[in-house]
């Protein structure tokens, strides 16, 4: 569900990554009025925040535009909320929010010349 001004259309995420690997995330958010404003998007999971970039940027009426961001996942699933948030002269505003959920993937083992051959002297 959209916010008043803006729309967190979507959070582009791996469905899966192992534990230590870097997580790129790209959040788009349009601009739901017919005229330019500043939006800044932050990101979280679990309790750590992580940047995006750029901060902030000027987005023109009925305009999407993409933050970008990365993270070390951790040894567990995760999910990550995306917040969207608009400038109103004065201070910053929460406007809409939504999430990814990215599963920790398992490490599947790799078969080598050495296991086979020990397989088949059985």
């Amino acid at each position: 569900m959209a916010g008043t001004y803006t729309d967190i259309v979507e959070i582009a995420a791996p469905a899966s990554a192992r534990a230590g690997e870097q997580v790129s995330i790209a959040v788009r958010v349009k601009n739901l009025l017919t005229y330019p404003f500043y939006i800044a998007v932050t990101a979280i999971f679990d309790s750590t925040q992580f940047p995006l970039s750029p901060g902030y940027a000027s987005v023109g009426g009925g305009e999407t535009h993409s933050f970008n961001g990365s993270f070390s996942m951790p040894e567990r699933k995760v999910t990550v909320w995306a917040y969207s948030w608009y400038w109103d002269g004065s201070k910053w505003v929460e406007d809409d929010k939504d999430y990814v959920v990215i599963d920790l993937a398992e490490l599947v083992p790799e078969f080598s010349e050495f296991t086979i051959r020990d397989y088949l002297a059985l």
